[in-house]
């Protein structure tokens, strides 16, 4: 307290004044003012009139909304660039997924299959001279002509020794059934060539061989037509399906669609009984099941494995350039190299589009597992796994992999290895029946010779013209890779 009768000092507002100088004022208090006086303090107050509530509400109001426009204007352009992003992202995975099922349904497209099939109607005297063999285009060829495409794989004396054999020993197309489907399917009507060997000196019939084509064509495929000319010479029979849907044979139950490790098999085993039985007279007469056998390439390998392991009483089969890993490991080895280990990403669901698309029929039996079953061990049954050790189209790793499963089961298969460096103008796929023909003709002979307990001599291998320029344990056509037998 001040002393009575002091003077107290004037306060000028009590608040500390702002940096400009000026009072602060708050909407809703009152401003304190002390004045100085002689004796008194006076004490006066300015009522600061509160805004009133239908004011302050309205501009509570109108605050707000502002602080909404301001977070909208802020918030669109995130919320504009978060839907493009989600709509690109549908977008692009939209045309994946179109990427994809196109790419499955090209896997069994049946008319992407059959658009570089040969002409079914060529018949064998034609197919030498008109066949696409060794690099030529389909079409009737002269000699000039056709020394140009063939060269420097082979000899033109291969194609018309060929050619002269097939006239004189003729040939005829016939027709049987196949074996019912896995799911109770119907047998569908199969066309073959039949192409027998020269007669035997002793009237016997000789045994038979029963060879099948590859993926996208029919039996007037390279690789059965001049096999078949070397093993005709040699002293064995053929007969060469064109499997369902593909030929002259009948249409199935899926026309539109390709399948693998579903039915194709039942085509070859219904050759196989046809030739075992001959029903129409025409082969000769009936064989006892140990002197029938049967052979394929490629896709056809892959159906003879499967009826080789379905069929125990086949004494042998010769499997060449087999994809016995199915369409979804070539699916793999197509994409592996482009994204190594990502490779599932795009491989899975490929063969899960092309799966859809062929009603489930794809890779439905294992063919290595079917033949490891070994179900009659006490018969030994011969086994040829033959392929290019520089294939491009089938990885060799396939004829390792079989080698593997048959040789180590010897009291079930006996197992002869053929891996020749094959490249023939170019094509690296099961080129050896005219690359290394001589080479291949002695094969067949071992081969067939031993699967049908015969004497090698009946070949008359000695008296066979020559053909080979090449040797795969030697000198190579121009431009070969150079690569080791798995042998």
């Amino acid at each position: 307290m001040y002393p009575s009768g002091a003077r107290m000092p004037a306060y000028e507002n009590l608040e500390a004044p702002s940096p400009e100088g000026r009072e602060e004022e708050r909407p809703g208090y009152k401003k304190v003012t002390f004045r100085e006086y002689d004796s008194n303090i006076d004490v006066t107050t300015d009522d600061v009139e509160p805004e009133s509530e239908e004011t302050s509400s309205s501009d509570d109001g109108a605050e707000t909304m502002s602080r909404c426009r301001k977070c909208c204007a802020g918030c669109r352009p995130r919320y504009v660039v978060l839907a493009s992003c989600c709509s690109c992202c549908c977008l692009t995975l939209l045309i994946l997924v179109a990427v994809v099922m196109r790419i499955g349904w090209k896997q069994v497209a049946m008319s992407q299959q059959r658009a570089n099939e040969q002409d079914p109607h060529m018949t064998p005297v034609q197919f030498p001279r008109y066949s696409s063999c060794g690099g030529c285009k389909e079409g009737y060829k002269t000699d000039d002509e056709l020394k140009a495409c063939i060269e420097p794989c082979y000899n033109l004396s291969f194609v018309t020794t060929w050619e002269k054999f097939t006239k004189d020993n003729g040939y005829k197309l016939v027709y049987f059934p196949s074996r019912p489907g896995p799911k109770g399917e119907p047998p569908v009507n199969i066309s073959a060539w039949w192409l027998p060997a020269p007669p035997r000196a002793d009237g016997s019939p000789a045994p038979r061989i029963v060879v099948l084509h590859g993926l996208a064509s029919n039996n007037n495929h390279c690789g059965v037509q001049s096999t078949c000319y070397m093993l005709r010479a040699i002293g064995f029979s053929c007969l060469a399906p064109s499997v369902r849907d593909f030929g002259l044979s009948e249409k199935s139950s899926h026309p539109a669609v390709l399948t693998w490790g579903y039915d194709y098999h039942l085509d070859l085993l219904g050759g196989w009984d046809y030739a075992v039985n001959d029903p129409d007279g025409v082969l000769g007469g009936k064989l006892p099941t140990d002197k029938v056998g049967i052979m394929g390439f490629s896709k056809g390998a892959l159906g003879a494995s499967i009826a080789f392991g379905i069929e125990t009483r086949i004494p042998g089969a010769w499997l060449d350039s087999g994809p016995y890993g199915g369409l979804k490991s070539m699916i793999y080895d197509t994409v592996g190299p482009y994204l190594g280990p990502l490779a599932g990403l795009l491989a899975e669901p490929v063969f899960w589009s092309a799966s859809y698309f062929a009603g489930g029929r794809l890779d439905t039996v294992d063919p290595l597992e079917v033949l490891a079953e070994c179900r009659f061990p006490k018969v030994q049954r011969q086994v040829a796994i033959s392929q290019s050790a520089i294939d491009d189209v089938v990885p060799i790793k396939y004829a390792q992999q079989a080698v593997a499963v048959l040789s180590g089961l010897p009291d079930c298969y006996k197992v002869m290895v053929y891996t020749p460096p094959e490249f023939c103008n170019g094509a690296r796929h099961h080129q050896e029946m005219w690359e290394f023909p001589d080479d291949m003709r002695a094969k067949l002979c071992h081969f067939w010779s031993g699967t049908f307990n015969q004497d090698r001599a009946l070949c008359r291998l000695e008296s066979q013209p020559v053909f080979q320029k090449w040797s795969p344990s030697g000198e190579l056509p121009p431009g070969s890779p150079s690569a080791a037998s798995i042998a």
